[in-house]
């Protein structure tokens, strides 16, 4: 478990509502959790705070927790955020021997600009932080990303983990490319009579609907096939998303590593509840994964 968690925020993804998509989500990504899945979106993404919160239902003690934002104007944004991975396990008893723990933080800050209207980039600096009963570690690296719009459709491209490491452990280089169709709902002004006064309140219309692909390449690790063991791992995920009304969102995905997830967007005003939960049978079980998000008016 202990070398699991020394890598889990590098690998680990966070949002429910990319995960309820089956990650595929780096053509698309325009929230606050944009930082960590395609740096080249932030540019593109609305400002505002996200809170994230995912248990493990078959492994007691094992949790991840979030916090992220996205702040900045049309052209330029920062944001980032913090991942925790922690888990504890009591083997008997109340004394402390008995007691093992570890917690697994990333903390990250990065920027995203367009140098087009329609091309986004932007890089992402991380600080890891390891903590365990016997000592710590710490290390240091940085996400590339670029996001590119064929309107209706989108290009991603995201090079993670590159220079990272914690102490002796070197995380190796993953690369993930992804497209997508996405269509957003239109907007308009309306005038509106509050009092003796006329405002004029921006109102949406229409329907969101997504369909994006990601393929990722983690070139350094290792599969057992007929052959042998061969170095180089492909994956594959797979998204749909629907979204009729700003307070409603469904969606579905498939990919060879967390198999299938749905997801569930419940919305009123300018704040958010996801919710997805997916199953990964052939590493440790199912998660339930939720988001509460707070837009910027």
């Amino acid at each position: 478990m202990f070398l699991l968690l020394l890598s889990y925020p590098v690998f680990h993804p966070v949002d429910s509502r990319a995960t309820g998509m089956g990650c595929a989500f780096t053509a698309i990504a325009d929230d606050e959790f944009a930082y960590f899945w395609n740096p080249g979106g932030m540019a593109f993404g609305e400002n505002g705070l996200g809170f994230y919160y995912e248990r493990y239902m078959d492994v007691p003690g094992l949790s991840v927790n979030s916090m992220t934002f996205l702040s900045g104007n049309k052209n330029m944004k920062f944001g980032g955020g913090w991942i925790r991975t922690a888990t504890s396990f009591y083997q008997g008893g109340y004394d402390i021997v008995d007691t093992t723990s570890a917690s697994d933080n990333i903390f990250s800050f990065g920027m995203g600009t367009r140098i087009t209207p329609n091309m986004g980039v932007g890089i992402v600096l991380h600080r890891y932080l390891f903590t365990c009963f016997d000592g710590s570690k710490s290390g240091r690296g940085f996400d590339f990303g670029i996001r590119y719009r064929f309107s209706p459709v989108w290009l991603g491209f995201v090079a993670r983990n590159l220079f990272s490491s914690s102490g002796d452990e070197y995380y190796p280089t993953i690369y993930r490319a992804g497209i997508g169709f996405l269509g957003l709902p239109k907007e308009r002004i309306k005038r509106v009579k509050k009092g003796e006064k006329i405002v004029r309140v921006r109102e949406r219309y229409g329907y969101r609907v997504a369909v994006s692909l990601d393929v990722e390449r983690r070139a350094y690790a290792v599969r057992e096939t007929d052959t042998g063991w061969n170095e180089g791992v492909w994956h594959w995920f797979v998204g749909i998303e629907y979204s009729p009304l700003d307070i409603l969102g469904i969606r579905c995905g498939f990919s060879d590593v967390e198999k299938w997830s749905v997801g569930l967007t419940l919305g009123y005003s300018n704040f958010l509840f996801e919710f997805s939960y997916g199953g990964d049978q052939e590493t440790i079980g199912r998660r339930m994964r939720m988001n509460f998000k707070v837009k910027q008016p």
